[in-house]
């Protein structure tokens, strides 16, 4: 996932975005991961971190400024969820469309050179996202109404 600024930002896939300089593939500094115990449990995990869910959750707990490992570490994300078929399909759709509608943004800097990284437009996956939202509604018990807000949380922001 992406920690900080730059391109794209709070994006959870469960590849490594293309990235190099000068030429050579790398990873951004900005790039962090990390592990689950069962591989199963990587496209759910994936979904629920990426849900307008999460994101709500994330403004209320966080900084706003960098998404620390304590941000999604804390989020209470139920383990049927995490086991749930349709969460990890959810996921595989969500990562596929997210490279569908990626493209390589190429930068030049001063102290580094010629970046070019894959750059992600979430808001093109927003249909996906609102899936996953609702999917998760039932493992917390949210009302429709409650649904609804989740879904439309801070969306001039998130689509703008």
């Amino acid at each position: 996932y992406r920690t900080t600024g730059g391109l794209y930002w709070k994006v959870f896939t469960d590849f490594s975005p293309r990235f190099s300089v000068q030429g050579v593939r790398g990873r951004s500094t900005r790039e962090t991961t990390f592990l689950l115990a069962k591989k199963v449990h990587v496209k759910p995990v994936v979904a629920a971190l990426s849900s307008s869910l999460f994101w709500w959750w994330y403004t209320v707990a966080s900084n706003l400024r960098d998404l620390n490992p304590v941000d999604w570490q804390q989020f209470p994300m139920p383990r049927a969820a995490v086991d749930d078929r349709q969460m990890a399909l959810l996921g595989t759709k969500y990562v596929q469309d997210l490279k569908r509608h990626s493209r390589d943004v190429v930068r030049q800097q001063r102290q580094t050179g010629r970046t070019e990284t894959q750059s992600f437009k979430v808001s093109k996956s927003k249909p996906i996202i609102d899936e996953i939202d609702t999917a998760l509604a039932p493992y917390y018990g949210f009302t429709a109404e409650e649904l609804d807000f989740i879904i439309n949380y801070d969306i001039k922001y998130r689509l703008g």
